[in-house]
């Protein structure tokens, strides 16, 4: 057969994993594509900037800084968005299905957001729009949900979705937080500004992929609770090790008669829970389904080599011709809030040292009916400052109460603490 020639757009730190590959396993990927895969154009942003592209990787390998001359090139069949961001991706994605060509990406930005617009396209061109490492990076969850297990009884998935996050609470077992993100940063697992991680929309941004596959429908991030990790603090982790609980940022899906329950938070689980001991940078996701109960899948979530994996699995399957029809369904059901049921939450607050002061915010949580089941203060070894953490457990009560009580706190607490609530799933 013809070569199936593709423009690598952006080389950086998983275009360089993703060329890498491609000259390493030529003979396989001959063999999984039954056709030759060559690399025509690479796009790069600054063109006198020094680039390491393998001697062995097949094909023109012509360097360019307008990613137009690889979408509109006759000759290249597949484009491979590795740049990020959203506004010009969403241009560039396109623009190349309008000119008949297929695209994988591992930009789960601009899929969560224009998604819509951009899938319709690639269904009228009859071209496919690859995306298996938009979300999980090296764990084939799209193809498993997609291929090897019915879509439509899936009732509840929970995953750790963001891998750059796990290693960060991970080190917060031994650090503090701004060096957990330094850590992750020099792993080469967060970018110099790890917002879109540690606030949780990276996360969510992934579920709204998961969801379309598995509810047929889009749901807009906007429509989710997003919570992330910024504020957690080593003593946070600390508590919960004594209760024999484990601190991750989860995504939950789970569907009831009345609607779909979405959103991602930083959630307490127990010891024995199949997502406790997912560790550094892995990815989890869990799903569980009446006919075959639960199943796990676990790789690397985060890193070049990993995202590179899954992005030339679809290059394989774009040479191949393989598509995969994305379920649709006219009846969408409401999105809930999980922050709606009832669970058992985790708070700190950090506190005056001074007499009448745990009282005061027993009675802020009292006037919504939060029942503290546990309460720990730690003592006051500080000279320099007499502020305390208290943390407190709470009976089961929903998220949506909880904050409401949170918002009586008198004005003298609120100057001192912002608190830090996190869920508890039983």
């Amino acid at each position: 057969m013809n070569d199936f020639r593709i423009a690598l757009l952006g080389l950086g730190t998983v275009g360089t994993a993703v060329a890498e590959l491609l000259a390493t396993t030529r003979d396989e990927c001959l063999a999984r594509a039954e056709r030759p895969v060559v690399v025509d154009r690479i796009i790069v942003r600054n063109l006198d900037r020094p680039r390491s592209i393998p001697e062995d990787l097949p094909g023109k390998k012509v360097l360019s800084s307008d990613p137009m001359d690889a979408v509109h090139d006759p000759e290249i069949d597949a484009i491979v968005e590795l740049v990020g961001g959203e506004d010009h991706p969403r241009i560039w994605i396109k623009e190349a299905l309008e000119s008949g060509k297929n695209v994988i990406t591992a930009n789960k930005a601009v899929l969560a957001i224009h998604g819509e617009e951009l899938f319709n396209i690639a269904l009228e061109q009859k071209k496919g729009l690859y995306y298996e490492a938009s979300v999980a990076a090296a764990v084939p969850v799209l193809q498993v949900i997609q291929q090897g297990i019915p879509a439509g009884p899936v009732d509840r998935l929970m995953g750790i979705l963001n891998g750059t996050c796990n290693y960060i609470l991970d080190s917060l077992e031994e650090t503090s937080f701004e060096h957990s993100v330094e850590l992750a940063q020099k792993a080469g697992l967060a970018e110099a500004d790890p917002t879109l991680d540690v606030s949780g929309m990276d996360s969510a941004h992934k579920l709204a992929l998961l969801a379309r596959i598995l509810l047929g429908y889009t749901v807009s991030v906007e429509d989710m609770r997003v919570e992330g990790i910024v504020g957690i603090d080593p003593i946070d982790l600390s508590f919960g090790w004594s209760h024999d609980l484990r601190l991750k940022l989860v995504g939950v899906l789970a569907r009831n008669g009345k609607g779909t329950s979405m959103g991602v938070m930083p959630c307490f689980l127990p010891a024995d829970h199949p997502l406790s001991n997912i560790r550094q940078e892995d990815n989890a996701i869990l799903l569980e389904a009446d006919p075959f109960g639960s199943l796990v899948l676990q790789g690397k979530g985060a890193g070049g080599k990993p995202t590179a994996g899954s992005v030339v699995a679809d290059i394989l399957r774009a040479a191949r011709g393989d598509t995969f029809a994305t379920p649709f369904v006219e009846k969408r059901q409401d999105i809930l809030d999980p922050g709606a049921i009832p669970m058992r939450h985790y708070l700190r607050l950090d506190v005056p040292d001074r007499p009448g002061v745990l009282a005061r915010v027993a009675g802020a949580l009292a006037s919504e009916e939060v029942g503290i089941a546990a309460l720990e203060q730690s003592e006051n070894l500080s000279t320099e400052s007499n502020i305390v953490p208290v943390q407190i457990l709470t009976h089961p009560v929903s998220t949506i109460q909880l904050d409401k009580a949170l918002e009586r706190l008198d004005e003298d607490l609120k100057r001192t603490t912002s608190p830090v609530r996190i869920r508890i799933e039983e």
